[in-house]
């Protein structure tokens, strides 16, 4: 896919911002005393997840737009370092891994909380220009999140289950975990976020002889089962994460597969009774 387009000034404002940021680190070398260099650090979003995301996996926009500082520190630090420009600092696939999936969420909190009030990502410039135009600087690189996602995730990771794991900031995405990923115990958070897509009836339910299941499977059904897309192989992948009694009528009966409508609503918490308009 080539390169969206973006005006002079636009492309001019990413730029400064880069070059005040290096500026500012250069005196905070990511090296540690004995000159190892030093793992790229995801606190300042774990942080953010636990204070604005509850576990339902819903945020709190406007009280992240109130309380931004992490979020913001955060994001100043995805541009300057990535496993593209600090390969030291991601020694292993999973740190690798663990970055590109925080930075895609991330930066669609950023994008929302900074145009906030909307009801849709898609206010901000439409699907195509929120996921395909809107740029965002990763270690001196600018890139879009469909960029993140389809050329780097994807292809080099090769792991259906990162599809449970970044957030598109969507209702019907799969929910938004409250802690960042990590590399150290990748492995066991991708596991945990498959169950807890493949359990939740708002993707993956039997209903009147059918099983239903989120549009998220359809697109990418391709990643489940190689160059197998057939719906038993995507059944196939499925059903190990499924409840016992989901399981169980999956594996008796012939099942038609039903995909759901999409719900690109944002996936933000119910305002609280009596809060101020």
């Amino acid at each position: 896919m080539a390169r969206p387009r973006i005006m002079p000034v636009t492309y001019l404002m990413l730029r400064i911002k880069l070059c005040v940021l290096t500026l500012v680190t250069l005196s905070s070398p990511a090296v540690s005393v004995d000159g190892e260099a030093v793992p790229f650090s995801h606190n300042l979003l774990h942080q953010t997840l636990q204070a604005h995301v509850d576990t339902k996996g819903l945020v709190d926009y406007e009280g992240l737009q109130h309380d931004p500082a992490a979020l913001d520190a955060y994001v100043d630090s995805l541009a300057l370092v990535s496993p593209t420009s600090a390969a030291q600092r991601f020694r292993r696939r999973a740190d690798q891994l663990a970055y590109w999936i925080n930075a895609y969420n991330a930066l669609v909190l950023h994008s929302v909380v900074s145009a906030y009030p909307i009801a849709s990502v898609a206010d901000l410039g439409g699907l195509d220009g929120f996921f395909d135009k809107r740029l965002h600087i990763l270690g001196g690189d600018s890139v879009s999140l469909n960029h993140i996602e389809n050329k780097i995730i994807r292809p080099q990771f090769r792991d259906p289950r990162i599809h449970f794991a970044v957030n598109c900031g969507a209702a019907s995405c799969p929910a938004l975990d409250r802690r960042a990923y990590d590399g150290g115990d990748l492995e066991e958070h991708l596991e945990r976020q498959t169950h807890r897509f493949a359990s939740d009836p708002a993707h993956l339910s039997w209903q009147d002889g059918a099983l239903y299941m989120s549009r998220l499977l359809e697109w990418y059904r391709q990643d489940f089962a190689d160059t197998d897309t057939s719906d038993a192989a995507l059944i196939g992948f499925l059903q190990p994460y499924t409840p016992p009694k989901l399981a169980a009528s999956i594996h008796e009966h012939v099942t038609p597969i039903r995909f759901l409508d999409y719900d690109w609503k944002l996936n933000v918490q119910p305002r609280r009774k009596g809060a101020a308009e």
